[in-house]
């Protein structure tokens, strides 16, 4: 049951060791549910059978892939997204394959995967129109709040908190947020975390051990997975009505109207019938109207 911390596989790194703290002998309660992303999806594959992981699921890449210059072709995407959903009952959720800074080409692209038939989550990105936040919400069964790595915690966790005012009840997973304050704050369907390997392989920081000089690649990593299982645990425990109430709601897309323009407004409906004011989301430094 969610919601799910799931340990991002983002670089590869994981894979080039034995030592990743999922390796087999783990318990199955223990074992983690996994982010892997479709740039580093081949080393996943060729290594995943020495891992205990109890699902995984599959983002794009498409952030890494702009960074690096590498180009991800949408057909190759969705053509391995259908074999491995058809293959591998352990892959639960796919990401659509975002158009960094380009909204409309990352809904089109969500759009084609749905039409081939992968049920994609897209992404809403901080500093995009609102609208297309409800519009997300409107026509897709879960969506993903993302873009908002450079700011400051505090700042980011407002920016979720008004995404949430907006849509809540929904299924939302959280790109970036994966520290116990962000994962404890919002009633979360899914986060990912990345410095359970990042923190202590790179720069020495162990949220077990503190700041050491221990880093480098070949590390064991298990007391950082027990680390997020047991925020994972606390999660649960502290969102398992909200949990319950995604659970009852209908997640499943009816007939998809294709929307040209969705009118901005102030006013929001929530499921439960209470209606809300809220400001409009802007990024940072843009002057209200």
């Amino acid at each position: 049951m969610p919601p799910d911390v799931r340990l991002a596989l983002a670089n590869g790194q994981a894979e080039r060791n034995g030592t990743a703290g999922f390796e087999h002998g783990v318990q199955e309660r223990d074992a983690p549910g996994l982010l892997v992303s479709y740039v580093y999806l081949q080393p996943f594959l060729e290594h995943r059978a020495r891992y205990r992981y109890r699902d995984w699921v599959m983002d794009s890449g498409a952030f890494s892939a702009f960074h690096s210059g590498t180009v991800i072709d949408l057909g190759a995407y969705i053509d391995r997204c259908r074999q491995l959903l058809a293959e591998d009952p352990t892959l639960t959720e796919v990401y659509a394959l975002d158009v960094i800074g380009d909204h409309e080409g990352s809904l089109r692209n969500c759009e084609a995967m749905w039409a081939a038939g992968v049920p994609a989550i897209p992404c809403y990105h901080f500093g995009e129109p609102e609208a297309i936040l409800l519009a997300m919400a409107q026509q897709y069964p879960k969506i993903a709040l993302g873009g908002a790595v450079g700011l400051r915690s505090a700042e980011k966790l407002r920016w979720a908190q008004q995404c949430f005012a907006r849509v809540w009840p929904k299924r939302i997973h959280g790109f970036g947020f994966g520290s116990e304050t962000h994962i404890l704050s919002l009633p979360w369907h899914s986060v990912d975390a990345t410095n359970w390997e990042t923190g202590p392989c790179r720069f020495g920081n162990w949220k077990k051990y503190g700041q050491m000089s221990v880093k480098g690649s070949y590390q064991n990593l298990r007391v950082e997975v027990e680390h997020f299982l047991a925020i994972e645990r606390k999660a649960r425990a502290r969102w398992a009505k909200e949990m319950a109430l995604l659970e009852s709601t209908s997640t499943a897309p009816a007939v998809r109207l294709a929307v040209a323009q969705v009118r901005e407004t102030q006013i929001y409906r929530l499921e439960s019938g209470l209606t809300i004011t809220a400001p409009p989301i802007r990024p940072k430094g843009t002057p209200a109207p």
